[in-house]
């Protein structure tokens, strides 16, 4: 070939190549502003119910770490993967998160070079290169379908200066720049935002009585010989105390006040002085807190821990759960009077006992620092015991909150057994005629204190056995049953037996009409038949009361069962109260009072009144 026609073929070759870069070339943002500006930006989903899947993540600039949230819906139950698995209540939080996702359409474009990509507050935070004290960096929003493909993936920046509602955003893995309106609110990563926050779901006005167990143990780790960990513990034991709560009266009364005497060594009992009383403020709040008691971040415990915080063989031999026990404030020791190994915590304890039998036992460990909370290391050198609400970790200001390990059991006393009314007797001659109409109502009764509901509390933890078919059995004795003989009443009931059978044999006697007696018997064998009546409803009652109580419990420790708790310590500082916070002195003007009703008095030796050391006057009016 010449050179000429070789000239040519290059120059051929060239413009052919202009060309094609020429058709190829990239369009221009004025290009972008036309053709993009009022498409939806997010398509792939028509409605919330078809999200299934949000992961959030978000980049701290000081650490240069990632925090991320995650929630999800596997066999309709929805969880929080990334707080190990963590029941989530998420079905309404999650229709707004994809509510505020769905349909975006495009307002603007601000950019399509990822050299703005900082200035407008999107880079992303997954992004391999990112470095302490990065700027710029985005939220990364990705949300899934069923089968966990994206509908919208999505790096939301800063919002725009003056445009309310709007944000700079892109989508993962592209550089154009949008404006979109966003509720970033709806894409809350708080954890307390995707839960059932309140703890213990109860009613305060359900409540019968609330003991306290206040001390504190400081936990000191320590290594054997044989090179296991071994806890030694300083003690600070100062009060136990237990108040009763009536919500008919608005009242609390103390049932048991005890102090800790350091030189018997054990806790004394006190009774409240005259000028003294009980702090109704305080007990009132601490009511109150346990309505509030909410959640604010859970961590799961160790495995080995049974529901009722008892301790097995292969627990106590792994020494790594023991010391996730101990960064919480809590430790295993040996069970006073069982021979068994339980849960106690550094800063106290508090049972609270509900009408229908359910009680929860509080067990208050170490703060902890949720905002800011690094290692295991890092929460356990928060010491237990400060009284401030706030800390500061890392340089940042933030609330402290504190470490709650919680169970139920149910405790059959605490619910009032029924008083049955007593039958009225028959007439000593119609007495075989009302065995058959009464035997089956006998029956009745008798099965109700044989349930299901009375058996399963068989299984109480820390001594509350179940007992309620005895004690239904034991209220259900006290009426004589219909097929019994009138004259040979049970000693509890003779007296008024008798009085009633000579009443009726009198009437008898005062009349040989027979329509009479006859009617007389009709009156008495319905008045029994309504007796018996509403003694069934309230055995009814009373079995449906355990019943519930039990299936209460099971509920409560099923959710329970695997978690520490982090509660508001403001919270704690209501419930694990002081003797000083429960009795407190009387005001200036009670004490005037007493007084004032003391000088009033009649004096000793008057009549109506009696010397003292001596019986009240015999007939004198009080």
């Amino acid at each position: 070939m010449s050179e000429t026609a070789k000239t040519i073929t290059f120059l051929a070759i060239g413009l052919a190549a202009v060309g094609l870069a020429l058709l190829t070339q990239p369009s221009s943002a004025e290009l972008d502003v036309d053709t993009l500006v009022g498409d939806v930006l997010t398509t792939k989903f028509d409605s919330p119910e078809e999200a299934k899947r949000l992961r959030i993540v978000r980049f701290d600039e000081d650490t240069a770490t990632l925090r991320e949230f995650e929630v999800a819906e596997q066999d309709g139950l929805w969880t929080i993967p990334s707080k190990d698995g963590y029941p989530a209540d998420a079905a309404r939080q999650m229709a707004e998160a994809a509510t505020s996702l769905m349909d975006r359409k495009i307002l603007s474009v601000a950019s399509n070079s990822a050299g703005d990509h900082a200035a407008y507050g999107v880079v992303d935070p997954l992004s391999p290169k990112l470095e302490v004290g990065q700027k710029g960096v985005g939220t990364h929003v990705t949300m899934f379908d069923a089968g966990d493909d994206p509908l919208a993936d999505l790096i939301i920046g800063k919002a725009v200066k003056d445009a309310e509602g709007q944000r700079y955003v892109r989508e993962s893995g592209r550089d154009v720049v949008y404006v979109i309106e966003i509720d970033p609110a709806k894409l809350s990563t708080d954890f307390e935002d995707w839960i059932e926050k309140d703890l213990l779901k109860l009613n305060p006005w359900d409540l019968a009585k609330v003991q306290i167990k206040d001390y504190s143990a400081e936990l000191i780790p320590s290594m054997t010989p044989d090179g296991r960990l071994a806890i030694q513990m300083a003690w600070d034991p100062r009060a136990e105390m237990t108040l009763a709560y009536s919500d008919t009266e608005g009242k609390w009364t103390a049932e048991r006040l005890a102090q800790f005497d350091p030189t018997a060594e054990k806790h004394v009992e006190f009774k409240l002085g005259e000028d003294e009383e009980l702090n109704t403020e305080s007990l009132n709040a601490l009511k109150d807190a346990l309505d509030d008691l909410a959640i604010v971040d859970v961590v799961r415990k160790p495995q080995g821990l049974s529901d009722d915080l008892k301790a097995g063989g292969d627990f106590l031999n792994d020494v790594e759960a023991q010391r996730s026990l101990m960064t919480k404030g809590f430790v295993v020791a040996s069970a006073a009077g069982t021979g068994g190994e339980e849960i106690i915590s550094s800063d106290g304890e508090a049972i609270a006992t509900l009408k229908n039998g359910t009680e929860y036992v509080l067990r208050f460990g170490n703060l902890t620092n949720v905002a800011e909370r690094g290692s295991e290391e890092e929460e356990a050198a928060v010491p237990s015991g400060t009284a401030d609400d706030s800390s500061s970790v890392g340089g940042k200001k933030s609330d402290v909150h504190r470490y709650l390990f919680v169970m139920a059991r149910f405790n059959e006393n605490a619910v009032t057994k029924p008083e049955l009314q007593e039958l009225p007797a028959l007439p000593e001659d119609a007495t075989t005629q009302a065995d058959g109409e009464g035997a089956s109502a006998d029956e009745d009764a008798a099965a109700a204190t044989d349930t299901p509901a009375a058996n399963e509390g068989e299984s109480t933890a820390e001594g509350n056995s179940a007992e309620s078919t005895e004690a239904a059995s034991e209220a259900s004795t006290e009426t004589p049953a219909e097929g019994e003989d009138a004259a040979e009443p049970s000693d509890e009931s003779s007296t008024d037996t008798e009085g009633a059978e000579e009443t009726a044999a009198e009437d008898a006697q005062a009349t040989d009409d027979p329509e009479a007696k006859s009617a007389e018997l009709e009156k008495t064998i319905a008045e029994r038949k309504r007796i018996e009546t509403e003694n069934q409803r309230k055995l009814d009652e009373y079995q449906e009361t355990l019943k519930k109580g039990q299936e209460n419990v099971k509920e409560l420790n099923a959710r329970f069962g695997d978690w520490y708790f982090v509660v508001a310590n403001d919270v704690f500082n209501k419930i694990r109260l002081s003797k000083d916070d429960v009795v407190k002195k009387k005001a200036a003007g009670d004490e005037a009072a007493g007084a004032d009703a003391a000088a009033e008095a009649p004096p000793a030796g008057l009549p109506g009144t009696a010397i003292p050391g001596l019986p009240q006057i015999p007939g004198a009016t009080e």
